[in-house]
């Protein structure tokens, strides 16, 4: 089980798009009620599991229209 979560998705020049700690929510390609333009995005997980483990991984996701 994971007892902390943590979702950030970035734009190519580093600005936050979307964060959430509900391991449950995803991002849907909108930043303030508007759909983001086409574009490769990054995203960043950190987690923590009930045993303490620490995860961070990182990649990036290509959002098509």
């Amino acid at each position: 089980g994971i007892k902390k979560y943590e979702l950030r998705i970035y734009n190519r020049w580093g600005e936050l798009m979307f964060v959430t700690e509900d391991v449950n929510v995803g991002w849907d390609g909108y930043y303030k009620g508007k759909l983001c333009t086409q574009d490769v995005y990054v995203w960043k997980i950190t987690a923590e599991t009930n045993e303490n483990k620490k995860i961070r991984k990182a990649g990036d996701v290509l959002l098509l229209r």
